[in-house]
């Protein structure tokens, strides 16, 4: 059995923080009472410190599943929404919780440690296995200038590292990679990525994974934002950020001749979304911000070559019998679009205007000229 994912710029991507099949059979079945605190300077982070999270785990637990439970238990909590960044064998760290971000302009971090014994966790959030009784301290604090982050005790849990562990004999095969628009990202398409893991193994443990076996590959630092209940979705991947992505504003209208279709215009759309994004994919995104609105059921006929057009929209249909068609032009030029709604890349500022008109159709204007 096989199973591909690609991860694209242009979607988000949810990872699940469940403990993958594979380690399930290493984690003895007692359990455990474990408990996460924040700490920091209310000078400094002007808000009142959250009550500790106390609760009881599997023994082996790692931290950042400990994390994710308490996220999911507290939906209004300080652990709902957290950020992290991923790196090769070391596991995740913390770069945001509770709406504070890494400040390195102050030299202010988030530091973890294990409060019995004041040591710091060598490892990330993914790796960390704490012990009974123990509590998990989340300081943001101020990085001291000999760059260490904590004393010479050792902590009383341990780290451990889980991307080495033996394949079994039913494991699947799943490749994963990534896709973009290299208008958008100015940097070659970095080939998928194959392996086997067992059944119920996660993505997040497969792109981990990736990452682990190859540390200068594409999969080795990401970040990423998780929601309580849903899970971790990609920020950053291969260097390359949400925020970074060319930004367009476009509209896109409807028109027609009131004395023919005997309802009012609607009101145009305009919204902004990444530089290449094509007209369907604006379309959707009016339609999910107003089921009601007019953009919100149509029908399409596809062309090879040119894509999909519209012969249906707003509950009007197109009238070959009196030759009335659906037309999509911009506005600025007047001119038909060249492609369908999935092909077609509207232009920053542009407004995309969907006509209702009599004489040839859409199709048959681009391919008689």
């Amino acid at each position: 059995m096989s199973f591909t994912a690609w991860i694209s710029l242009s979607l988000f991507f949810a990872i699940t923080g469940t403990i993958p099949a594979s380690m399930a059979k290493s984690i003895p079945t007692s359990e455990i009472t474990v408990t996460l605190k924040l700490d920091w300077n209310v000078t400094d982070v002007p808000k009142p410190i959250p009550a500790s999270y106390t609760t009881k785990v599997p023994n082996g637990t790692f931290l950042i599943d400990i994390m994710n439970k308490a996220a999911d238990n507290e939906k209004e909590g300080p652990f709902d929404k957290y950020k992290s960044t991923y790196y090769s064998v070391m596991g995740y760290f913390i770069t945001s919780i509770n709406g504070t971000e890494n400040n390195p302009d102050k030299s202010s971090y988030w530091m973890i440690y294990d409060e019995q014994t004041g040591a710091s966790l060598r490892c990330g959030v993914s790796s960390y296995l704490p012990s009974n009784d123990s509590t998990t301290l989340f300081r943001f604090t101020k990085l001291p200038s000999d760059s260490s982050h904590g004393n010479n005790a050792s902590t009383s849990g341990r780290c451990k590292k889980h991307s080495n562990l033996p394949t079994p004999s039913s494991a699947i095969t799943i490749t994963i990679g990534m896709d973009w628009n290299p208008e958008v990202i100015k940097k070659p398409v970095p080939p998928p990525y194959s392996t086997k893991v067992a059944s119920g193994t996660t993505l997040r443990e497969i792109i981990n994974k990736a990452a682990d076996k190859n540390p200068k590959g594409p999969f080795n630092k990401y970040t990423s934002t998780y929601y309580g209940g849903q899970g971790h979705f990609i920020t950053s991947m291969n260097g390359a950020k949400e925020n970074e992505m060319d930004m367009i504003t476009v509209t896109i209208a409807q028109d027609w001749d009131v004395t023919i279709v005997d309802k009012p215009i609607p009101a145009p759309y305009t919204t902004q979304v990444p530089q290449g994004t094509i007209l369907v994919d604006i379309m959707k995104k009016a339609a999910d911000e107003d089921p009601q609105g007019s953009f919100n059921k149509y029908s399409t006929t596809y062309y090879g070559g040119l894509g999909d057009f519209v012969i249906a929209m707003d509950g009007i249909q197109e009238d070959p019998a009196h030759k009335r068609y659906w037309l999509i032009k911009d506005k600025e030029s007047g001119h038909l679009t060249p492609t369908g709604i999935d092909q077609y890349q509207p232009k920053n500022g542009s407004t995309t205007v969907f006509t209702y008109e009599t004489g040839a159709s859409h199709y048959e204007r681009l391919t008689r000229a």
